[in-house]
């Protein structure tokens, strides 16, 4: 019975430590059909490795650059930020990257996602409208950062000036993060980097343009480094139209770029109420566990049956950690050293309320038999 209970508890915990929580092993990420574009999904990446000797042959020395790119946004998550696009060289500190967090649009170099570090932004509510096609226009260089919206000026940081991240080999990422754990929903038509700043007049009769055909057309002003217009409409590749050897990524099957093993117990912490809930689902999680484990050992003999704790403290904080580093592949789930010190303790509990139990029913049952 002790072991057959024991498998049934492991399967369970097993099942609610790797069950994907709505992912699909499937990249979802599909062509608009009846316009240039792509559609993002639950869970869809596109990624491409960038040429840097491309970019920094065309960037000047003060990394004066602009960004532009149309969107339309599926709705916002209230508790979760979710990343449009970002250029990552294998630093989180040095990302360029352009997120939706809530209703706001926010960009930034950086990973500072919750504003704890207070790194230096550029953020705006442009997304609390219900959900509509947007041209986002980004300038940065020596006056600072200015963020267009449909042709009009909304934020201006003059002491703010983003870099492209070019020190190691840098990647593309649309609609999620390296790890694939911030996934963006919504529609993105046309993407484009420019090594100048497009003046007010340039943005102004681009957005003019694009919303009477609902194509940006690809041009030399404003000398584009990369200028993606997504019109294939079909393959798994879709081509940049200034080199025309550069190509985004679409793969079949959601590809985690960066796995991220046992995340320090700080990088995840978050003062709401999914955080509490997580906390006290992996505090008391493992009791059972930990309780049928101990049994088992007691019901041992030996050294299994003298250390009963101990052993199944053992076997509880190894099967944690299968669960956390296998959690580093499934993009719905983040692989957290404070999980399994939460479950160990949760492990240790259990153990603590099964030994004195069955050690009282030893000392009843050697009674009864004696009398």
């Amino acid at each position: 019975m002790l072991v057959v209970l024991s498998v049934t508890i492991l399967l369970l915990v097993l099942f609610f430590g790797l069950r994907g929580n709505g992912y699909k092993f499937s990249n979802d990420v599909t062509w608009i059909k009846d316009e240039p574009g792509i559609r993002f999904g639950n869970y869809g990446i596109v990624y491409a490795v960038i040429d840097k000797d491309h970019i920094k042959n065309n960037l000047s020395a003060t990394q004066t650059f602009s960004i532009e790119i149309a969107i339309k946004p599926e709705g916002f998550n209230p508790d979760g930020f979710n990343l449009i696009l970002s250029l990552h060289d294998g630093e989180d500190c040095n990302q360029l990257m352009v997120g939706q967090y809530k209703s706001y649009i926010v960009i930034m170099n950086g990973d500072d996602y919750e504003n704890r570090r207070k790194i230096k932004r550029i953020s705006a509510d442009i997304f609390s409208k219900p959900s509509k096609k947007l041209l986002l226009t980004i300038t940065t260089g020596d006056e600072g950062t200015k963020l267009f919206v449909d042709g009009k000026l909304i934020k201006a940081k003059s002491d703010l000036i983003l870099t492209i991240p070019v020190e190691n080999i840098p990647r593309l990422i649309l609609g999620n993060s390296v790890y694939g754990n911030s996934p963006w929903r919504g529609e993105m038509y046309s993407l484009a980097f420019y090594a100048n700043k497009l003046e007010l007049e340039t943005i102004e009769n681009r957005f003019n343009s694009w919303s009477n055909t609902q194509v940006l057309p690809y041009t030399k002003n404003g000398k584009p480094i990369l200028f993606f217009m997504f019109n294939e409409r079909t393959g798994t590749q879709t081509t940049d139209y200034v080199t025309r050897i550069q190509k985004l990524n679409i793969p079949t099957s959601f590809l985690i770029l960066e796995k991220r093993f046992l995340s320090p117990p700080w990088r995840y912490f978050k003062a709401n109420k999914s955080f509490l809930m997580d906390f006290i689902v992996n505090l008391l999680g493992f009791i059972p566990l930990g309780f049928i484990l101990c049994a088992l050992c007691i019901q041992s003999r030996g050294i299994f049956q003298k250390k009963a704790i101990l052993f199944s403290l053992i076997l509880c904080f190894l099967i944690s950690l299968c669960i956390e580093i296998a959690q580093a592949w499934i993009p719905s789930r983040s692989s957290q050293a404070l999980d399994i010190i939460l479950n160990t303790i949760s492990a240790l509990i259990g153990a603590m309320l099964c030994s004195p139990l069955l050690k009282n029913e030893e000392m009843l049952i050697k009674k009864f038999r004696e009398s």
